[in-house]
């Protein structure tokens, strides 16, 4: 790997790799195997000295091999998708990102409001605490920066454009974190700043680059760039769209409508197929518990028509003793035993051992008291 990104630009050798630039510094930074920084092939090209860093010796526990797989190509969008952005192109045609904050959408211009009152209300609040005691205060709410703004207009085309093409707006926080209502189906979209970490922490009006910091998280800043995510799952996929000098939000304003639109359809199907799976699973339990049912009655009449056959035999082996006792009582003679005769306690014994007849009331009432 050292050799080869000493040899080779890291953008031309990442795309040789199926990855990019990008891509295969952070492998670099992770088997801490040192790169050319920038501007050194521009240098070298140019007859000036560079710099060549060594190899340093490999840390504990950094593999000595890493396998490097190409980066799998952007999916193709949605059959839904493709029909919902021709469909919505049109009806969306007239719709642009407004260049100023006097035609904002409804729900964007309530971000306005919102601004204003609670920068209102923490200046009252902060200049309360002051006269009252030394307490913390929570720190005045800056104005909206244009990051702020530029966001708060793309929003505005976005939501006017979802509703023109038949959604509804369901949420709306200042966040960006919004809920379109699209055939009935929530469907969750982020509308936000692409964030980045600095190689330097900002310092003074560079760290202002919004109202809210609170909304985002600590030690990351604004790209400058917007980015659109779909964050409702649509068949596995979570469709994206982040800014660039060259691509802006407005330019996929119809790609991104068409998805939030095709998004119900979408939903739909799967609702519908979440529920012929959760039938076919009840049904599937249904017939297992039936089958295990079946089995368990099965398993008992067996069991019984074994007792049965088991009375059977005992009953056999019982008669014989019984006739035995007859005869021996023929010898002996009929005396008292405790409470009875002994004739009485043969009748006794022949009792119990006719109870064991299994026929003794015919083949239909030996076969109901198995399925008992």
């Amino acid at each position: 790997m050292y050799a080869l990104v000493w040899k080779t630009p890291m953008s031309r050798l990442g795309a040789e790799l199926g990855i990019s630039g990008n891509g295969l510094a952070k492998i670099c930074d992770r088997l801490k195997v040192p790169y050319p920084p920038r501007g050194h092939w521009a240098k070298k090209e140019a007859g000036k000295p560079v710099v060549t860093y060594k190899l340093p010796a490999r840390p504990d526990g950094i593999p000595e091999r890493v396998d490097i797989h190409p980066t799998p190509p952007k999916p193709e969008p949605l059959p839904q998708v493709l029909a919902s952005v021709t469909s919505t192109t049109a009806a969306i045609s007239g719709i642009v990102v407004p260049e100023t904050l006097d035609n904002l959408h409804p729900k964007v211009k309530a971000w306005l409001a919102q601004h204003e009152r609670e920068q209102k209300e923490r200046e009252q609040e902060n200049k309360k605490r002051r006269r009252e005691s030394w307490d913390w205060t929570r720190p005045l709410l800056d104005d909206l920066t244009e990051r702020d703004l530029y966001r708060f207009r793309v929003t505005s085309a976005i939501f006017t454009a979802v509703e023109k093409a038949g959604g509804m707006i369901e949420d709306a926080p200042i966040t960006g974190k919004v809920i379109f209502l699209v055939s009935g189906h929530k469907v969750e979209c982020s509308i936000v700043e692409k964030m980045l970490k600095p190689l330097m922490r900002p310092e003074g009006d560079a760290a202002k680059w919004t109202a809210y910091a609170e909304h985002h998280q600590s030690g990351l800043q604004s790209s400058g760039f917007l980015r659109v995510t779909i964050t409702t799952y649509l068949s596995g996929r979570q469709p994206q769209w982040i800014e660039t000098a060259k691509n802006k939000i407005a330019d996929w304003l119809p790609e991104i409508v068409g998805t939030v639109v095709a998004a119900g359809p979408i939903l739909t199907e799967r609702q519908r197929e979440r529920e012929e799976t959760a039938r076919r699973y009840r049904e599937e339990a249904a017939r297992r518990y039936e089958r295990q049912r079946l089995k368990e009655i099965d398993e008992r009449r067996w069991t019984r028509f074994r007792e049965q056959a088991t009375d059977w035999e005992e009953r056999a082996r019982l008669l014989l003793f019984v006739a035995e006792l007859r005869r021996r009582l023929e010898v002996e003679g009929d005396i008292r035993v405790d409470d009875r005769q002994l004739s009485q306690w043969i009748a006794w014994a022949q009792e119990k051992v006719d109870a064991l007849d299994p026929f003794g009331q015919g083949l239909a009432k030996l076969f109901e008291s198995i399925d008992r």
